[in-house]
């Protein structure tokens, strides 16, 4: 049987080339998606700043949910901010044994200026220069007016010791001296301040409560070993003081960025998807694929059965071939898989999805998971594919050999039906989600609406026969549809792949698109000013005085954005995600938003205060008056004070707090954005051009409006988009090579037939015609699937969000999928067209017989 299986690939190498391709490019995503997958779950991130210390302390960047009791669940969700460590955590780590030295590592932007030279530089607390990798020379620290400039910040501002900058810290500018320079030409821009808690003027840290001191926390820790200390020892006791986490070797650079730990999810949900759509795909093309390479060998397993080969025998034949198949492709494709990986990588960094710092990682696991995976497709499918030839008498085989059956199997016609009303469940329970929550059932709506048009084209080519009857022509048009009629079973593939295409690919994109444009839209609806101003480090916020005191200035707020959770009284309401916080002064907070006040009042908004969604505040049971466990973006806890209630945007509300409460709890540690709204009869055109005198003086601060501000808003809507986009191109890929392989196969195979039309009078044309007809046929049937299995998600969410399903992005996008449809099958007709009427007629019947 080996040496059959071995010739068999000899002499069919053209023929299940499309195996290999296919299983080729499954390795290669998946490969892909382990690597995504991979490099979530080690986050490996060299160190810079801490590179001295052996071990880095930083908080838990994950958060807890809480049950309707208050106690832990094992539901846990990154938090948005960086989570800072407490001084007990100091005091309490330098007292282990092994511990050498402890020393508290603070981070913080700045903004500097030399001359005509700025720059945006990452400050540090002058005691973590010994953290730091660097050589610190003897000799005093740093004073409050002192700074200490590694080499390449130095060289990007033009300075040296004794020379003056003028500093933006935390929203406060002064002029400092350069007290030394450290370090080579390589390695991070950095400024080290003196030690004094950045945001925190001396002597205020001490008096601040916890739930405004965030910005005097610490955010990492910096611990060097005794001699001979038991690593792991001290490991466990660092992880025993409270919610943080132990950094070492490569993972140590997590603590200098935030967004390495934040990154984990979308690179392990981008993974994990991702993975899951290829092998979805991967499964359900390939099957179509392997199903038609065994049809098109009816006659010679019918001869194979006629002299003597069980149907077991052929069965193991047809599986031998193409599994050798599979696993060839699916080793090939490893090549591709890296380059792959590092692509998509580069694209997510460049998107924003991922931080710079953060590096690529594919093991050896991913390989192998790749090739085992793609072979048992592959074997799979050729094990139900090859059932009727083991299952046939060799006179069945013969009589099957010309016309392939066209039935629709049990099996495979029941798995679609109810694949099918999966999707309809899916899209039903979608009209009833929030807005933020639609995508995660509309995805796998349309992925199981995908799957049924698979495996039930077949039927959809049959009423897609009977529909376009009435469009076809008399002569050709009845030829096309007799021909379609007789060949259903391998035209099929064209269908299935035609509405994969406009199904999953364009259905999950105009879904995305609705999602995020009605999200953006919702983000700035309440918002009123005209106009933002922004810096780095504050260097804006320090403008709120001066652009206030303009005759063209209505309200002038600092504006600040993050996320947390209420814990009591409990919230059902966002078990999957914080909620969207936003910061405002609250005597300026009426007249820059639109929220209609039902209860209190929003001047009240200081100290530790919140005011809610009205919706959101009777879920809850609260009033004005009463008092919710708040928890903040980085972990701190706090009780507020409810001031008011206001309605909001259904499935879009926001919470309202102090700016600068709510500012000592982000990563930045102080507020970088103002809003700014018009004066009485003062127009926005007005306003920009008064802002940017203003602003004229001040590098790096700029003016923007409404869509600015949106942009700003939608950040970390990028992941869905990037996915929805992966899908498009694997379906597009699969599609391709589904569309290729049957139509090449299906004409190749037709020369005697096509020769015989050539003799009764049919000319070139006439029979090129025919055949695009044909192929056409079996691309609009699934494109008429496709839209069905789009509705899945686009109708649901157009209903959610309140976008037009007849709109110009839904009709734009279904051209779009049908020109792709049609510029994978029509050229390929052609082309095979043309290779099989090639030589004279007389000839081709004279080799076929």
């Amino acid at each position: 049987m080996l040496i059959l299986i071995l010739a068999g690939l000899r002499h069919r190498a053209a023929a299940l080339l499309s195996i290999v391709v296919a299983a080729g490019l499954g390795s290669a995503l998946i490969v892909l998606s382990g690597a995504m997958f991979e490099t979530g779950i080690r986050l490996v991130t060299p160190p810079e700043r801490v590179s001295g210390a052996d071990l880095v302390v930083i908080g838990d960047p994950g958060y807890t949910m809480l049950d309707r009791e208050g106690g832990q669940t094992t539901d846990h969700r990154p938090l948005p901010e960086r989570h800072r460590l407490s001084d007990t955590v100091v005091r309490e780590a330098i007292g282990i044994e092994g511990v050498d030295r402890a020393v508290p590592v603070q981070l913080v932007e700045t903004f500097a200026r030399s001359g005509l030279r700025a720059a945006t530089l990452t400050g540090q607390n002058w005691a973590s220069a010994s953290m730091s990798g660097l050589t610190v020379p003897e000799g005093p620290a740093p004073g409050p007016d002192e700074v200490v400039l590694t080499a390449p910040a130095a060289a990007t501002l033009g300075v040296g010791p004794g020379d003056s900058l003028t500093l933006t810290v935390a929203g406060r500018t002064s002029t400092v001296e350069v007290l030394g320079v450290l370090g080579g030409t390589g390695g991070p821009a950095t400024v080290f301040l003196a030690d004094v808690a950045p945001g925190v003027a001396a002597g205020e840290a001490d008096d601040a409560d916890d739930a405004t001191r965030g910005a005097g926390r610490i955010d990492a820790l910096g611990v060097t070993l005794a001699a001979g200390a038991d690593d792991a020892a001290v490991r466990d006791a660092l992880g025993r003081l409270g919610p943080v986490r132990v950094l070492a070797g490569d993972h140590r650079g997590a603590a200098e960025d935030p967004a390495i730990s934040a990154s984990r999810t979308p690179t392990i949900v981008i993974g994990a998807v991702f993975g899951g759509i290829v092998l979805t795909v991967l499964a359900t093309v390939t099957s179509g694929i392997v199903s038609l390479s065994v049809r098109q060998r009816g006659r010679e397993i019918s001869l194979l059965r006629a002299t003597g080969a069980t149907g077991r025998q052929a069965g193991a034949l047809l599986v031998g071939e193409a599994s050798i198949a599979g696993i060839v492709g699916a080793v090939l494709g490893l090549a591709l898989g890296v380059p792959l990986a590092h692509a998509l990588f580069d694209a997510m960094r460049a998107g924003g999805v991922v931080p710079d710092g953060l590096e690529l990682r594919a093991g050896l696991v991913p390989f192998a998971v790749a090739v085992a995976t793609c072979g048992l497709v592959v074997w799979l499918a050729a094990r139900i594919a090859a059932r009727p030839a083991r299952r046939s008498r060799a006179i069945d085989a013969l009589r099957e050999a010309d016309l392939p059956p066209a039935r629709l199997g049990f099996v495979r016609g029941l798995l679609g039906v109810l694949a099918g009303l999966g999707a309809v469940a899916l899209a039903v329970i979608t009209t009833a989600m929030e807005p933020a929550l639609v995508s995660a059932t509309a995805g796998p709506a349309v992925l199981a609406g995908g799957i049924s048009a698979v495996l039930l084209a077949p039927a959809h080519l049959r009423l897609g026969l009977v529909l376009l009857r009435p469009l076809l022509g008399e002569r050709r048009g009845e030829l096309a549809r007799v021909n379609v009629r007789s060949r259903v079973a391998a035209l099929s593939t064209v269908t299935g792949a035609a509405a994969l295409v406009v199904g999953i690919g364009v259905g999950n994109l105009v879904s995305q698109t609705m999602l995020t444009t009605a999200a953006g839209r919702a983000q700035v609806e309440t918002i009123t000013a005209q106009a933002l101003v922004r810096g780095p480090a504050g260097t804006g916020v320090e403008l709120a005085a001066e652009i206030a005191a303009l005759p063209e200035v209505g309200a002038v707020t600092p504006f600040v954005a993050s996320g947390g959770w209420i814990e009591r009284p409990y919230d059902r309401s966002h078990r999957d995600r914080p909620w969207p916080v936003r910061g405002l002064d609250g005597a300026q907070a009426e007249r820059v938003l639109s929220n209609r006040l039902v209860d209190g009042e929003l001047a009240a908004l200081t100290g530790r205060s919140i005011a809610l969604p009205a919706r959101t505040a009777e879920a809850l049971g609260v009033r004005t008056g009463d008092t919710v466990d708040f928890r903040f973006g980085d972990g701190a806890g706090a009780e507020l004070r409810v001031v008011a209630t206001y309605d909001d945007l259904p499935g879009y509300e926001n919470l309202l707090l102090p700016a600068d409460l709510l500012a000592a709890h982000t990563t930045a540690r102080t507020p970088g954005t103002l809003l700014v709204s018009a004066g009485d009869g003062t127009s926005a055109d007005r306003l920009a051009t008064a802002l940017d005198e203003v602003v004229a003086d001040h590098p790096a601060v700029v003016v923007g409006d409404r869509d600015d501000l949106e942009h700003a808003l939608q950040e970390g809507l990028g992941v869905n988009a990037l996915i929805n986009t992966l899908m498009l191109l694997v379906v597009l890929a699969y599609a391709m090579v589904a569309a290729v392989n049957t139509v090449a196969v299906s004409t190749l195979g037709r020369r005697r037939e096509l020769a015989l039309l050539r003799l009764a009078g049919a000319t070139r044309r006439q029979v090129r015609t025919l055949l695009l007809t044909e192929t056409g046929i079996a691309a609009v049937a699934g494109l008429g699937a496709g839209l069905v299995v789009a509705c899945a998600a686009v109708a649901p969410t157009a209903v959610v969000v309140g976008a037009d399903l007849l709109g110009p992005l839904p009709l734009a996008a279904l051209a779009a999928g049908g020109l792709a449809v049609a510029l994978i099958t029509l050229p390929i007709t052609a082309a095979a067209t043309r290779r099989a009427l090639s030589g004279r007629p007389a000839d081709v019947l004279t080799r076929a017989a």
